[in-house]
């Protein structure tokens, strides 16, 4: 655990001289971020689904790979052919994640605060040590979060492709930002909605494989999703309490309560809810960061203060699940294990 969260503390510096200068800077969030990095794509077998990626990639030698995401599986082709071993395909992605990432939160003011703060303590290690589809596409959504979807709607349709084809569930990022942060784009957003619905009746074959999984995966007990649900819950109370410093329009705002009830429901019935949840977590801290125009161009401690808290909680609420896991499957986060070469050199 200790490697975990020397690895956050250690990015905390970094944002506290970021702090200090009064902005974001990219040269020492990268600086500061370099030991989460570090562990992230010097890893051996960790990191829960990490066992399942290994046993998967074994097979791009026959030009088998993980899922139906084409883009995804053309990527891991690409790495494969660079150094045909697994564990560099899969180290290989979570590198790319953790880099876009952090170069996505380097590239907005307050991404110091909103990113560092809030985003990389709550998801980081999940996004690129776990769920690396999703994380990788999630990576790509940030980037395209950078581009104002009214004057250049075609690159923002170009991330979202991009981004679909790494992970189809991410086309929610895509649509629902769009939901959440504009007015009068419903049309656009139905639009963008059948296309990607029509998509998948393409794909029969995966949903049907999505199904099956989900369907014999419940929830464990009433209380799954409950720490996803309370972070819901803290960032719409945040929007709501500093909402003139937010350009978020209300109807956003019901609509993320809507969505967070919704999926928390869904939890109860199949894991798959679970992932819906960590979808809007993950929309809901970019929203707060890109849609953030203070009117004197700098933050409130009251609201940085509450980034934090909300960061902390959710950081917490991850160590519990690790701690819980520990020991647990083929790939758990906790032992930590770096790659062979590295361990045997210890």
């Amino acid at each position: 655990m200790s490697y975990y969260i020397l690895g956050i503390l250690f990015l905390y510096v970094g944002i506290g001289v970021c702090v200090t200068y009064g902005g974001t800077s990219r040269g020492v969030l990268f600086f500061f971020a370099t030991p989460m990095i570090l562990i992230v794509c010097l890893r051996g077998h960790t990191g829960t689904d990490t066992s399942a990626y290994y046993t998967a990639f074994m097979d791009l030698e026959n030009d088998n790979g993980y899922g139906g995401e084409p883009l995804f599986n053309l990527f891991s082709r690409t790495l494969w052919w660079i150094d045909p071993d697994p564990r560099f395909v899969v180290n290989g992605i979570s590198l790319t994640t953790a880099v876009l990432t952090l170069w996505g939160i380097g590239s907005s003011r307050y991404g110091a605060w909103f990113g560092g703060l809030l985003l990389v303590p709550a998801m980081f290690y999940e996004l690129t040590m776990n769920v690396m589809r999703f994380g990788l596409a999630s990576a790509i959504f940030l980037l395209a979060t950078e581009v104002s979807f009214d004057k250049k709607p075609l690159r923002y349709f170009s991330f979202a492709a991009l981004g679909t084809g790494m992970h189809f569930s991410s086309a929610l990022l895509f649509i629902l930002f769009i939901l959440v942060t504009k007015r009068g784009n419903t049309l656009i957003v139905l639009m963008f909605a059948a296309v990607a619905l029509c998509a998948s009746f393409l794909m029969p074959d995966y949903l049907s494989d999505k199904t099956d999984l989900y369907t014999g995966l419940v929830a464990p007990n009433a209380s799954s999703g409950l720490m996803f649900l309370v972070l819901q819950a803290s960032m719409l109370v945040l929007l709501f309490r500093f909402r003139t410093q937010f350009r978020v329009p209300p109807a956003g705002l019901w609509l993320c309560g809507a969505f967070a009830i919704a999926f928390y429901g869904l939890t109860q019935m199949t894991y798959a809810g679970i992932r819906f949840q960590l979808l809007l977590v993950y929309l809901m801290s970019v929203v707060l960061m890109r849609q953030y125009t203070p009117r004197d161009g700098r933050m409130s401690k009251r609201l940085a203060a509450c980034l934090f808290f909300i960061g902390l909680v959710a950081m917490m609420g991850r160590f519990h699940n690790m701690l819980d896991e520990e020991g647990k499957g083929a790939s758990p986060f906790l032992p930590y294990r770096a790659i062979p070469a590295l361990e045997e050199s210890q």
